[in-house]
């Protein structure tokens, strides 16, 4: 699925709601961004992210056949 593409679950997500799903810490989050094996954040002003939901769903359905 297009990342770009409407969702109707696409809501944005803080960085501690995608902890909670993902059960990630914050840090860890960060590194696998650095690696680029976790979505990137989009930047909504300074020092404002989130997360498309969608994107986050995605990624916890794949995370545990990628290996990551």
């Amino acid at each position: 699925m297009d990342a770009t593409e409407y969702r109707p679950d696409n809501r944005l997500l803080r960085l501690r709601e995608v902890t909670e799903r993902t059960g990630l810490s914050r840090a860890t989050i960060y590194r696998h961004i650095s690696k680029g094996t976790f979505p990137r954040p989009r930047k909504l002003s300074s020092g404002t992210i989130r997360w498309h939901s969608g994107i986050i769903e995605d990624w916890i359905n794949t995370a545990g056949t990628s290996g990551t």
